[in-house]
């Protein structure tokens, strides 16, 4: 993954290998102090995807704390890697660390095709009577026209007991195009919802200040 697309990511830009944006600081607090879930809203803009080499490749991140060294999950796009690579199709996976916990393939096994195409999904984590899961839903694209649900869903017990230390930054910066980036024209982290324990729904559009928080 190149220097600029790294930075376009961790800037939360629109156009990963377009022009430039200033994202500018600013933090948003939740009204109640626990944070239940935590929605990530994502879209995908290819220019031309080859399927005989499933190219591009992508593998987002995200975590429930501020950083990868603990639990965190990943979702592969047009690839899996666990136990052993295969091309095309998706794959969500959970880690503590180094070390796989878990991981299911989801139902599509075909690859990136179609010119042009634009590929969305939400990212979702919740804690649950310690229970942390990560699954990816609403997921649309013409190669895929629907994916997600229960398909591509992880679980695993956790002490944590709120999500206010999620940070966007983790997947903003973690998050890449590791194979064939000059077939992808954007990726964008378009929206962040999230939800307290007294049930209310806040939400923050893009662009997401690197510097979001959830309340602490």
């Amino acid at each position: 993954m190149t220097n600029h697309l790294k930075t376009c990511l961790r800037r939360g830009l629109a156009a990963l290998l377009g022009g430039a944006a200033v994202v500018a600081g600013a933090s948003v607090l939740a009204e109640s102090s626990k944070v239940i879930s935590v929605e990530e809203h994502w879209e995908l803009q290819l220019s031309q995807p080859d399927s005989e080499l499933s190219a591009p490749q992508l593998t987002m991140v995200m975590s429930p704390t501020s950083d990868v060294t603990e639990t965190h999950f990943l979702f592969t796009l047009n690839h899996s890697t666990v136990p052993d690579y295969q091309p095309g199709g998706m794959q969500v996976q959970a880690w503590s660390g180094d070390s796989l916990s878990q991981e299911k393939v989801g139902h599509a096994s075909a690859a990136l095709e179609n010119s042009n195409e634009t590929v969305r999904w939400t990212q979702r984590l919740s804690l649950s009577e310690g229970t942390l899961t990560f699954q990816v839903v609403d997921g649309q694209s013409e190669t895929w026209p629907t994916f997600g649900g229960d398909e591509l869903l992880v679980s695993v017990p956790s002490s944590l007991t709120a999500l206010n230390s999620y940070r966007p930054s983790v997947s903003l910066g973690e998050s890449q195009v590791g194979y064939a980036e000059n077939r992808v024209t954007s990726l964008t982290l378009t929206k962040l919802v999230w939800v307290t324990e007294d049930g209310q729904v806040h939400e923050q559009n893009a662009p997401i200040p690197i510097d979001t928080t959830l309340g602490d």
